[in-house]
């Protein structure tokens, strides 16, 4: 072969487009039902209304692709009626899901007054790589009511290699890879909201009496709301759910209180361009952090904990710390 076209062979090879790995694209289909559940709080029974009879709901969870592919995972998300609202009329009867935080279209989001349908509907959302981090879904309908009565479920946008395999890491950085995980959603009750209806006062007023980590109390560090046996010198990654109603702090602390620090790697479904490490983080209703903590080279237990604060003075309310923890 002439040096001319050996010349032509390697022009041909870098004007050539990059080839692309191309894994299978995945439809996460997921439905959920409407329902209610009974559940006792301080020794109170407290009625709630539910997806598929858990409070909070299952996660849901979709993936992301690295760069150099040319897919991404689509979530269909099918609402079935099973009940509708007890004692509410028009416009709070019915029941939607709202993707909070995603970037939908407006037929998409679940909101009623931007969209009609409020009798059970598919809800699609193709979310874009940078996107890897933590959501939520729950109902729009008479949100102040409806959020309250437990309607509500993580969402968790979620890495995946070229190949398609999850990948244990909160986005694409390597430096979020984790060797644990646990969801952490935040949730407050007002018991006189779950059976007031309409347009009654008792919504002007918030006044919550029990305080949850994803649907228990944990009021002490011998009865945690969450548990977790993970190993000496491990990653520990929790996804961090505001779908409380009052403001919040959050810290990790060892058995004597001292405050161990964490670090921040992503804020309402984004990636920070500057990781925070911190001993306490403030958490206001609808924000989503996803934090990492490494455990210690000794045996010991740590505990994450919540204290739940009143919007109005930042003031913690009485036996509003709720307590995870975590053994090593």
């Amino acid at each position: 072969m002439n040096k001319y076209k050996l010349s032509l062979i390697s022009a041909a090879l870098l004007c050539a487009p990059l080839a692309y790995t191309t894994a299978q694209a995945v439809n996460i289909n997921v439905s959920r039902n409407v329902s209610s559940l009974n559940k006792t709080l301080s020794g109170q029974s407290v009625t709630f209304w539910t997806f598929s009879g858990a409070l909070p709901a299952a996660a849901v969870e979709v993936g992301v692709y690295p760069e150099g592919t040319t897919t991404t995972d689509t979530l269909n998300l099918t609402l079935n009626l099973g009940m509708m609202t007890p004692g509410e009329n028009a416009p709070y009867n019915g029941h939607t899901i709202h993707l909070h935080g995603a970037d939908v279209p407006t037929s998409e989001d679940g909101v009623p007054e931007t969209y009609n349908d409020v009798n059970g509907d598919t809800y699609t959302w193709t979310p874009t790589r940078d996107m890897a981090g933590s959501y939520m879904y729950h109902c729009h309908v008479h949100t102040v009511k409806h959020l309250e009565m437990g309607m509500y479920g993580p969402l968790i946008v979620r890495p995946k290699n070229a190949a398609g395999a999850w990948l244990n890491q909160l986005t694409h950085n390597t430096a979020t890879a984790y060797d644990y995980v646990q969801n952490y959603v935040l949730s407050t009750v007002d018991p006189a909201y779950h059976t007031a209806t309409g347009d009654s006062t008792v919504f002007a007023d918030y006044n919550p009496a029990y305080f949850l980590i994803t649907g228990n109390e944990g009021k002490t560090t011998a009865a945690p709301a969450m548990s977790l046996t993970a190993a000496k010198s491990k990653k520990v990654a929790l996804r961090l759910i505001g779908i409380h109603s009052v403001s919040s702090t959050f810290a990790v602390k060892d058995g004597s209180g001292v405050a161990k620090s964490f670090t921040v790697y992503t804020q309402d479904g984004r990636a920070l361009s500057t990781p925070q490490t911190l001993t306490s983080l403030d958490i206001s209703p609808g924000q989503r952090f996803d934090i990492i903590f490494t455990t210690p080279s000794t045996a010991g237990t740590w505990y994450p904990q919540v204290t739940y604060k009143n919007l109005r003075n930042g003031a913690a309310y009485t036996s509003g710390t709720v307590y995870g923890k975590v053994t090593f």
